[in-house]
């Protein structure tokens, strides 16, 4: 089975080492959760995975199964089977949800199960992506697109940002419907209640841009008890 390997992974940008000797490895059909305070470069590791220009790999491998994906360009990175949702995703007006996801539409690929989940009214496929939507509305697209390709691994960046309660119930099922059907997923977040809901099959601690420690619920019942400036406070910083 092709597995999504990071080994050793150091990235700069700005002039400033924002991830230092990442290794992780995540399985098809597996949840991993990278928990860490905002600042901490949760979001520079997905960037660099995904070839983002402004994040420079000084160090290491990132491997899709064969792939070297650090030798091809974000689009190839795409096609080859990984996904990204972003913080904040841009405007494109003209072009209809509905459109968008058809475009990318994997042959497998079927967002029935989102629109049920979070109760989406088929309005919302008429309208331009992203254009006027709410933080929410935002990651309910992304989450549809997501179903709509398929891919081999995903990665959610703040997936869980800006959803109404009862949508943030929904996600945790939803994802392990896609998990089932062999998708890999790194979740990227700071919301520990989010995670206990989610019951990721490993989580990692992110700080200072490294991985300070590996387990499983343990970690999140730790932070949800202490919260992240007393565990973190005595890592050095990068």
């Amino acid at each position: 089975m092709e597995s999504l390997v990071i080994k050793n992974l150091s990235v700069e940008a700005a002039g400033r080492e924002v991830v230092r000797n990442v290794s992780l490895r995540i399985m098809p059909g597996e949840i991993h959760a990278l928990v860490g305070p905002n600042g901490s470069g949760k979001s520079s590791l997905a960037y660099a995975i995904m070839g983002h220009p402004e994040y420079r790999v000084t160090h290491g491998s990132v491997y899709l199964g064969a792939i070297n994906l650090l030798a091809l360009q974000p689009e190839e990175r795409a096609r080859a089977g990984i996904f990204l949702s972003f913080q904040e995703p841009p405007e494109i007006g003209g072009v209809t949800v509905k459109s968008f996801l058809r475009e990318i539409k994997d042959a497998s690929g079927d967002y029935q199960t989102v629109l049920s989940g979070f109760r989406i009214d088929e309005s919302f496929l008429a309208r331009f992506l992203n254009e006027g939507f709410s933080g929410g509305e935002k990651k309910k697209s992304e989450i549809l697109q997501l179903f709509a390709r398929r891919p081999k691994f995903a990665i959610l960046d703040e997936i869980d940002t800006g959803l109404d309660i009862d949508s943030l119930s929904a996600i945790p099922e939803i994802l392990r419907g896609l998990t089932r059907s062999g998708t890999g997923i790194l979740v990227i977040t700071h919301s520990t209640k989010f995670l206990g809901a989610l019951s990721p099959d490993l989580v990692f601690l992110f700080s200072n841009g490294a991985i300070v420690e590996t387990g499983g619920g343990e970690i999140i019942s730790r932070l949800e008890k202490s919260g992240y400036e007393k565990i973190t406070s005595t890592i050095p910083a990068l």
